[in-house]
């Protein structure tokens, strides 16, 4: 089932299946959100959960093998709507017997989507059900267009960072041959993407997670990036599917829940 919610300057799709997000416009009709395309990329904006990278056979978890599915397999539940108003939706999705069988916890997963003037904030919540410590990982995979308009190229856009001590980023294809670009412990979490000339582009915040990565489908010259904010294990740590040992992972005690927000603006 599709959502939408709206406010005076944006306009904006979810759908139920994986809570995903399928559509940023502003009310004057233009669109942000790297609409699925299979030639390139099938996908929007997928949520990670509990786990972040490839799996090349199974997942540990305390000593134990489990079929956790690359990424993670919140990406393929159904959530229900629990809560909505005309500027934002609140999506939420529980444990069942596949996810117990993949990864042994019971939890409340809650995606919410919530219009603030221009900018649309994203936050994931996370909820132990049981009474034993969980450990996750976390984070977001949303694709944006690049180039934002026609006549522009890939090549003509650059990531900017609100961190000073980081330069400018331009943007090529061939930097992404090796698959994602991580960047971990900003000083500021804020990134700009963005024209190089006009710096025309979005802004796009991620408060609670330590590392954000940049992707494009490796030699396909796609027509997007995506900007995906991570709690979770780093490029370097892809062969090591431990999950206890994964950088950034996450441990939160029985009962308790934790927030993970990131939001994006025109800019």
């Amino acid at each position: 089932m599709k959502i939408t919610i709206r406010n005076q300057n944006a306009v904006v799709t979810c759908q139920t299946h994986g809570a995903e997000l399928l559509s940023y416009q502003t009310t004057a009709g233009k669109e942000y959100l790297w609409q699925k395309d299979p030639a390139y990329w099938a996908k929007t904006s997928p949520v990670l959960f509990p786990y972040i990278g490839p799996v090349p056979e199974t997942v540990t978890i305390h000593g134990t093998a489990y079929k956790i599915p690359r990424h993670g397999f919140i990406k393929d539940v159904e959530f229900e709507v629990r809560e909505q108003g005309a500027d934002y939706v609140v999506l939420t999705a529980q444990a069942n017997d596949f996810t117990l069988s993949v990864y042994p916890y019971s939890f409340t997963f809650t995606v919410t989507f919530r219009l603030q003037e221009s900018a649309l904030e994203v936050t994931y919540g996370v909820r132990n059900q049981g009474a034993e410590e969980m450990p996750f990982l976390v984070g977001g995979h949303p694709g944006f267009f690049c180039p934002m308009e026609a006549g522009e190229r890939f090549e003509d856009y650059l990531l900017r960072f609100a961190d000073e001590t980081i330069p400018d980023f331009p943007l090529t294809y061939s930097k992404f041959d090796n698959d994602a670009i991580l960047f971990e412990n900003l000083k500021c979490r804020s990134v700009k993407l963005i024209h190089h000339e006009t710096e025309r582009g979005l802004q796009f915040d991620f408060p609670d997670y330590p590392s954000i990565a940049f992707w494009t489908p490796v030699k396909k010259n796609a027509p997007f990036l995506c900007l995906e904010p991570w709690c979770g294990g780093t490029m370097d740590q892809v062969l090591d599917t431990n999950l206890l040992e994964k950088k950034y992972v996450q441990h939160l005690p029985g009962g308790e829940s934790r927030d993970y927000r990131f939001s994006f603006r025109p800019c």
